[in-house]
């Protein structure tokens, strides 16, 4: 059973308006905007034995927020978001059935599978600013709500049996290699929503 412990969002905003932001002009209470970035996950496993390995997501999306003061403000987000992680497993050399004493050091097991998992994430943000034109402190802070929209998987599953090495092993088993490849839609892998906390600190 695999779930998310950890979510890192790292967002570029591109805001606009049609005010300058002097002091003499106050800002206008509405303002929509755009969001996208990367996004990091890490992920943890119950079982070892299985290595994992995260890769970049992305997320795009918009913004829509309210001016509570000069310094305040609170938005919503709603924002398309991709996760990634790729699942391996190799194991050289093993025994087909529990009772046999016997391994095949010739025979392989092999499992490459990526995971491509797609949210749609709704973020509530209360910003804070303080500072001037040139310099200034923001911060960033609220919660989040992710539904999982699809996941898919693309890979292979693969057993090798070496004509020499497995003759021991019981009929069934031809000598060859016996690959099964993954591609499309996936379930009861990844978690169906993600509810956390979003933080940020810039300068």
């Amino acid at each position: 059973m695999l779930k998310n412990t950890l979510l890192i969002l790292i967002t570029i905003l591109f805001g606009f308006g049609v005010f300058a932001q002097t002091a003499e002009t106050p800002k206008p209470p509405w303002y929509i905007g755009f969001t996208g970035g990367a996004a990091f996950g890490d992920i943890a496993n119950t079982s070892f034995a299985y290595k994992l390995s995260d890769s970049p997501g992305m997320q795009i999306g918009g913004v829509f927020g309210y001016n509570l003061t000069r310094n305040l403000s609170i938005q919503v987000e709603a924002v398309f978001e991709r996760r990634t992680f790729r699942m391996e497993r190799y194991i050289n050399g093993f025994r087909l059935t529990d009772t046999s004493s016997y391994v095949c050091w010739d025979c392989f097991y092999g499992f490459d599978v990526t995971y491509s998992s797609d949210y749609l994430s709704l973020p509530l943000l209360l910003n804070y600013h303080r500072g001037g034109n040139r310099f200034g402190i923001h911060f960033q802070g609220g919660i989040y709500y992710s539904l999982l929209l699809v996941n898919n998987y693309e890979g292979y599953e693969a057993f090798y049996f070496d004509p020499a090495g497995a003759n021991s092993f019981i009929p069934v088993y031809e000598p060859g290699i016996y690959r099964t490849i993954f591609s499309g839609p996936s379930t009861n892998l990844i978690n169906t929503y993600d509810i956390g906390a979003i933080i940020g600190l810039a300068g």
